[in-house]
């Protein structure tokens, strides 16, 4: 049997979660981004914002004239970001630091394309400086801000978004990916784009940044009065929850002298556990006047993870006259 009971507590106040600032550039410029441009070889370009189907700053001729190259066109609203250049042999980078909010979920979520004119090349081993000829990639890392920016350590990495590899194709459409953040809750990570060219133009795309976070919900509970009925042998016990959820406790023997009882909360505040023996049990409350046991008390939050404790007590039954 199963009871709600009254003795609401206080909500807890939701986080403000992460932000990614200007994370779909829809300011039409790279405010709240800081660019990196580590050309060795006298290569000029970098990021930019821009909307429309001309590259920022990359030409090509046609009919005997110098026109904009032709670039896929911002995949959401009127502006996204992309790597260019007017010249290329250089590496190109793009980040931000973000703080992700303990106590919560976080999923990454961002938009990616590209357009190479040489075939996508990753040295061996991995870099991002454009002294190492033949380098041609593009990727995005959740990095440790105190890594170098141009860091391709493992040690330095958190988490790889997205990376090119030898033999991807030299065209990507606008893709979204995703990727769970929610284990480095609690700290500062540094969301970095990374695009180098030592081959030909490589024009790679980014667009969409954002950061969803939800609160996790909160799993520890206490236990609060217990109140024996010993004119029925039965018991109740209170146990006070954080939020909306489910409390169920369970016989911890395999013969259970317990039956299994839950109690559902809609918020948080306290549930009421109603204990009574088994059948098979019964006869020896009634014989022996009380009955030892120990539970698994469970408290389940919506939405989040378990929580388990173990409560000892006993039932007793006033003797009949």
């Amino acid at each position: 049997m199963a009871l709600i009971v009254g003795a609401t507590l206080l909500f807890a106040q939701p986080a403000a979660g992460a932000t990614v600032v200007n994370g779909d550039f829809e300011t039409g410029s790279l405010a709240g981004w800081t660019k990196v441009g580590l050309s060795a070889s006298g290569g000029s370009g970098g990021w930019f914002t821009y909307s429309g189907l001309n590259a920022p700053v990359s030409t090509k001729w046609e009919d005997g004239k110098e026109v904009p190259r032709v670039i896929p066109p911002p995949p959401q609203g009127n502006f996204a970001a992309i790597a260019d250049q007017s010249s290329f042999f250089g590496t190109r980078i793009l980040y931000q630091d973000v703080a992700l909010e303990p106590s919560m979920t976080h999923t990454l979520s961002l938009t990616t394309y590209y357009n190479s004119a040489a075939p996508i090349a990753v040295p061996t081993p991995d870099t991002l400086s454009s002294k190492a000829f033949g380098n041609q990639q593009y990727r995005i890392d959740v990095m440790k801000p105190s890594a170098p920016i141009d860091s391709v350590n493992p040690a330095d990495i958190l988490s790889t978004v997205f990376r090119t590899y030898n033999g991807d194709l030299s065209f990507s459409a606008p893709l979204t990916r995703t990727v769970d953040l929610t284990p480095f809750g609690g700290q500062v990570v540094r969301l970095r784009v990374a695009e180098v060219d030592t081959r030909d133009y490589l024009n790679a795309g980014v667009d969409a940044i954002s950061i969803q976070s939800t609160s996790i919900p909160p799993s520890s509970f206490s236990f609060g009065r217990f109140k024996l009925n010993r004119k029925r042998g039965t018991a109740t016990l209170k146990v006070d929850v954080p939020w909306a959820g489910k409390v169920m406790a369970v016989d911890l023997r395999k013969i259970k002298r317990i039956a299994t009882v839950t109690a559902r909360t809609a918020a948080a505040g306290t549930a009421t556990l109603r204990l009574r023996s088994t059948y098979l049990f019964r006869e020896r409350l009634e014989s022996r006047g009380r009955l030892p046991f120990k539970l698994e008390v469970t408290f389940t939050p919506t939405g989040g993870a378990a929580t388990t404790q173990i409560f000892s007590g006993q039932l007793k039954l006033r003797p009949r006259h």
